[in-house]
C-alpha cells in the first residue's frame, strides 16, 4: 500500500514576499468583506486588547456571543478547533461569514497546531493582529499571577525575583506565533527564531499597535468601510513604565533579556502597523489596555487553583483567558543560570502544573480537533484505567470496534517497535507515540493499579492525535471491590470479622487511591490529612482528559462515547442478578464505615466534584439501578492484579 499524503499540507512559499502581490491579496480580501463573502478574524494573543476588539466588533455586526470565540449559532459545518488546516481555509470562512462578520481566535496556550499552516492568503479572510509592548503585557494583572507572586502593589523584592524567572511566559508572542515554538528558548532563542514571527505576521491582512487601539479600530473601520466604533478608553491609572513598576534594574533587565526577541519583534512590527502610533500628536498611552486588556481582569480565572477552588458551573467563554504556557512546556519548575538574582526559586511548590490556565474555548477546540482526527483515523483513543473501574467492560467493548492490544488493552504482539510499552509517555513523545498507535490500534489502555512511574500530568493530553478517557467511580464502592489479594489479607467480605474489617479499614495501601495516582507527588496518600491542594491537582489533570465517564451508567456512557466518536457498540449486557445493597450495608458497622469515609474523603470529593463533566449524567437517567458488575467484579481472577498493585510503596489494589 502507498503512504497517504496528509490532509493539511504547508502552505506554498510566502507570497509576502512580493510587495505588489501581498497588495493585491489585501485590496481582494476587503473588497469581499465588503461585499459580505470574507470574514473579519483576529489573532488574539491574550491580554492583546482582545475584549476591547471583541466589544467594537459587535458594534459592527453579528459576532459570537461572550469572547468573539464561539457562539450558540456557529454552523454545524465549521469545526470549533483552531487554528484551521490550509485547505479548510477557505469553506469555513465562506460558511462563518453567512452568520458572523466578525470572530477571534484566543491563543493564551500554545497553538495545538502551527498558525503558518492557515491560508492566511484566502480572499475569504480579513486577518489582524493586535501587538503590544511584551514587557508590559509581561505586568499584565490577572488574578492567576497575584496568586503566585502577589499584588503588583504589595510584591516583595522575593516574589518578584520569582516573577521574573517564570517561564509560563518567555516570548510569549514568538512561542505561539511560530510552528516551533521557539521563543521558549527565552535570551537563547535564535535570530532565525524571530524570522519565523515575521514571516508570518507579513501574511496577516492587518497589524494593529495596542498603543493607539482606539485610532487603529477607527483606521479598520475605514479600510472595511464599517462605521465607526464606540471604543472606552481607560481612565485614572498612572503612566509608570514598566521598568517603575518593577522598581529594580536589575530584575528589569533580566526580563528585557528572556524576553529580547519579543521586544525586537514588537518594534519590528510597528513598521507594518496600520497606525502609527508614534507620529499621534496625542502621546498618551492608554494605560486601561497597557495595564490590562478592559475587562481582561474580569475574564482571566483562577484556574491554576492555588489553594483555590474552581467549580465547574464557573465555566464561560467570559471567565477563561490563558497566561501560562506551561500546559505545553512540560515543565516541572522554572530555573534561572542569572547569579544576579541570587538562588533558585522552585515554582513547583506554587502547584504550577501542564494544565495550569487553560482557557476553556481553548479546551473546546482542543477537544473538537481531538475528535475530528480520531474520526479521520488520525488520533488515538486512550482508557486511563484506574484498577477497579470498568476497564475489563470498556476494553471488551472497544474490541467490538476495532483492533485493541491482546492483552486486556493494554498491549499485544503486535506493538509497533518504535514506540515505548512504559507509560505514561513525557509530553515531548506523546504526539509521536500516540500516531504510530493509531496505525495498529484505535484503542489502548493505561492500567494503574500501582502508582505511575512518572507523573501523569507530563504527558500531552492537549495532543491533537489523542483522545484520552477516564473512568471515575465511587471510591468507597471501589475499595471494597474484591480480589484475591485482599480476600487472602481480610477474609472474603461475606465472612470477614469485625476485627478483620478493622486491619481492612486501617490498610494504607488504598487510601484516596484516584489521587494517588492521578497527582504528581501522590498526596491522596496523607489520608484523612490530604489538602485542598491535593484535591485541585486532581480537578486540573480530569479537566485536561477529552472525556469523563461515571461507571455508575457506564453503559449509557459508552453509548454515548460512540455517538461522539461516530462508531456503534453492541449491547453491553448488565448485571440483573446482585444486590444493590450500599457500601454501609456492607460493612455493617457504622464506626468502621465513616473511618474509612473519612480517609478518603479527598477521593469523594474528587468523585463527586467530577460528576459534572462526565459525559453522561447518571443521576439524570430514569434507571437507577447501579452497574453492580463493575462494581464487584470489574476484574475477575484478581491474584495477578494484588501483584501488580504491589509497588515499591506497598499498595495494594
Amino acid at each position: 500500500e502507498t503512504e497517504q499524503p496528509t490532509s493539511q499540507p504547508t502552505p506554498a512559499k510566502n507570497p509576502h514576499e512580493d510587495t505588489s502581490k501581498h497588495n493585491a491579496i489585501r485590496a481582494m480580501q476587503i473588497h469581499n468583506y465588503k461585499l459580505g463573502r470574507a470574514l473579519l478574524l483576529n489573532v488574539h494573543i491574550t491580554h492583546h486588547g482582545g475584549t476591547t476588539v471583541c466589544n467594537a466588533m459587535k458594534q459592527l455586526g453579528h459576532a459570537p456571543e461572550g469572547a468573539c470565540n464561539r457562539g450558540d449559532d456557529w454552523p454545524e459545518t465549521v469545526p470549533k478547533y483552531r487554528p484551521w488546516g490550509y485547505d479548510e481555509t477557505d469553506e469555513n470562512a465562506k460558511a462563518l461569514r453567512n452568520v458572523y462578520h466578525f470572530i477571534s481566535w484566543e491563543f493564551g496556550i500554545i497553538p495545538p497546531t502551527p498558525l503558518k499552516e492557515v491560508k492566511w492568503e484566502s480572499p475569504n479572510l480579513v486577518s489582524f493582529i493586535v501587538m503590544k509592548d511584551p514587557i508590559d503585557r509581561r505586568l499584565s494583572g490577572d488574578a492567576t499571577t497575584s496568586k503566585l507572586f502577589g499584588e503588583e502593589a504589595d510584591r516583595t523584592e522575593e516574589q518578584w525575583e520569582a516573577f521574573a524567572k517564570y517561564d509560563g511566559s518567555i516570548n510569549f508572542m514568538l512561542t505561539r506565533l511560530t510552528p516551533d515554538h521557539c521563543g521558549e528558548e527565552g535570551e537563547n532563542a535564535t535570530i532565525a527564531c524571530l524570522e519565523h514571527g515575521k514571516e508570518l505576521l507579513r501574511r496577516f491582512t492587518f497589524i494593529l499597535d495596542i498603543q493607539c487601539l482606539e485610532e487603529g479600530l477607527e483606521a479598520l473601520a475605514n479600510e472595511l468601510g464599517l462605521p465607526i466604533p464606540d471604543v472606552k478608553k481607560g481612565r485614572g491609572r498612572t503612566s509608570m513604565s514598566a521598568r517603575e513598576r518593577i522598581g529594580n534594574d536589575d530584575i528589569y533587565d533580566f526580563i528585557v533579556g528572556r524576553n529580547r526577541l519579543d521586544l525586537e519583534l514588537y518594534e519590528w512590527s510597528k513598521s507594518l502597523s496600520l497606525v502609527d502610533c508614534s507620529a499621534l500628536d496625542e502621546g498618551d498611552f492608554d494605560d486601561d489596555l497597557n495595564v490590562a486588556d478592559a475587562g481582561d481582569v474580569d475574564q482571566f480565572s483562577d484556574a491554576i487553583n492555588y489553594n483555590y477552588t474552581l467549580n465547574a458551573t464557573d465555566y464561560s467563554d467570559d471567565k477563561f483567558d490563558a497566561e501560562d504556557d506551561s500546559v505545553f512546556n512540560n515543565q516541572s519548575d522554572s530555573k534561572s543560570t542569572n547569579e544576579e538574582l541570587g538562588s533558585e526559586i522552585s515554582l513547583a511548590s506554587n502547584n504550577i502544573t501542564n494544565q495550569d490556565n487553560i482557557n476553556i474555548d481553548d479546551r473546546e477546540s482542543i477537544r473538537a480537533l481531538q475528535i475530528e482526527n480520531y474520526k479521520k483515523g488520525d488520533a488515538l483513543l486512550l482508557n486511563i484505567h484506574i484498577t477497579h473501574h470498568a476497564g475489563t467492560t470498556f476494553c471488551a467493548a472497544m474490541k467490538h470496534v476495532g483492533n485493541t492490544p491482546e492483552h486486556a488493552c493494554n498491549n499485544g504482539d503486535d506493538w509497533p517497535d518504535s514506540v515505548t510499552q512504559h507509560r505514561p509517555w513525557e509530553y515531548n513523545e506523546t504526539d509521536r507515540n500516540a500516531i504510530e498507535l493509531r496505525k495498529v490500534y484505535h484503542f489502548i489502555s493505561w492500567e494503574f493499579g500501582k502508582k505511575p512511574r512518572s507523573p501523569l500530568v507530563d504527558v500531552n493530553w492537549e495532543s491533537p492525535h489523542l483522545v484520552s478517557v477516564i473512568v471515575m467511580k465511587d471510591p468507597i464502592d471501589r475499595r471494597l471491590s474484591g480480589d484475591g489479594g485482599i480476600n487472602r489479607m481480610f477474609g472474603k467480605e461475606e465472612e470477614r470479622t469485625e476485627e478483620q474489617w478493622e486491619a481492612f479499614a486501617k490498610y494504607d495501601g488504598s487510601i484516596n487511591f484516584m489521587l494517588t495516582r492521578l497527582t504528581p507527588d501522590h498526596c491522596g496518600e496523607d489520608g484523612e490529612n490530604a489538602t485542598d491542594t491535593c484535591l485541585e491537582q486532581g480537578k486540573d489533570l480530569l479537566r485536561r482528559f477529552t472525556y469523563i465517564l461515571d461507571v455508575r451508567c457506564i453503559d449509557e456512557g459508552l453509548e454515548a462515547l460512540a455517538g461522539e466518536l461516530g462508531f456503534s457498540l453492541p449491547a453491553v449486557g448488565k448485571s440483573s442478578g446482585k444486590t444493590s445493597v450500599t457500601a454501609r450495608e456492607r460493612i455493617g458497622n457504622d464506626d468502621i464505615y465513616d473511618f474509612i469515609v473519612e480517609r478518603n474523603r479527598r477521593d469523594l470529593e474528587l468523585y463527586e466534584w467530577s460528576k459534572s463533566l462526565s459525559l453522561v449524567n447518571c443521576s439524570a437517567l430514569e434507571e437507577e439501578l447501579f452497574d453492580d458488575d463493575d462494581d464487584n467484579n470489574d476484574i475477575i481472577n484478581n491474584d495477578d492484579d494484588f501483584n501488580d498493585s504491589a509497588g515499591n510503596d506497598g499498595n495494594v489494589l
